[in-house]
């Protein structure tokens, strides 16, 4: 689910051939598969690439992750793209204790 967020956030402000563009250039650092267990790493790659505007695309993307998990988002001062993601998988850990998963694949 988060790596189709960000595949679908970069779609829809850079379009598909520059978001090709930057997971090949992100391929010899990080692989795309291990963007949801290292979305630090994938956010400082990103931020080395575009700049200032990594923080839209982090927002953007938690933005359109959380609408895919169904809940409301709500912009926290000072949060970055990693902050939400993180409290996303809080947030369904505490969710699925003891129940069935809502949710197969959080990555």
């Amino acid at each position: 689910m988060l790596l189709e967020a960000i595949d679908e956030t970069l779609i829809d402000l850079v379009g598909a051939r520059t978001k090709n563009m930057i997971f090949t250039y992100l391929e010899c650092s990080i692989t795309r598969e291990d963007i949801p267990s290292q979305p630090a790493r994938f956010s400082s790659l990103l931020e080395e690439i575009s700049g200032k505007a990594a923080k839209v695309i982090g927002r953007a993307a938690a933005r359109k992750l959380y609408t895919k998990l169904g809940w409301e988002f709500y912009e926290v001062h000072g949060f970055e793209a990693v902050d939400y993601i993180e409290a996303a998988r809080a947030r369904l850990a505490r969710e699925q204790q003891g129940t069935r998963p809502l949710v197969q694949n959080f990555d």
